[in-house]
């Protein structure tokens, strides 16, 4: 490898890790917002479980168990914390909001 190329690696690896340590403010979320506990353990389970958030979203309407809401969004640091320490793609345990339960999906971080 030439020296040159050795450089170029080098500051393509710091440019990556520097993009990494910056910390977003917002993040791009999908949504269900339940009534009760058990109905929101059982959607946080199947997504979990691999399955898709539009048909767990679906059947959750179709079962009367999801309250109005977005199911898409944008979150955040200050509202929702705990999605900023996962992964996207990372379904979060259920958490009490307002009169219901929210199960999110974080789906992208946003600059």
């Amino acid at each position: 490898m030439s020296h040159y190329l050795g450089e170029l690696l080098v500051w393509e690896i710091e440019d990556y890790l520097r993009a990494r340590s910056t910390r977003p403010q917002r993040a791009r979320v999908a949504r269900i917002r339940v009534p009760d506990r058990p109905a929101a353990e059982m959607i946080a389970a199947d997504l979990e479980a691999g399955g898709s958030f539009h048909a767990a979203a679906r059947r959750a309407t179709a079962l009367g168990m999801t309250l109005p809401d977005d199911l898409f969004g944008v979150v955040t640091r200050d509202e929702h914390p705990e999605v900023f320490d996962a992964v996207p793609g990372t379904t979060l345990p259920p958490k009490r909001e307002g009169d219901g339960f929210l199960v999110i999906r974080l789906v992208a971080f946003e600059s």
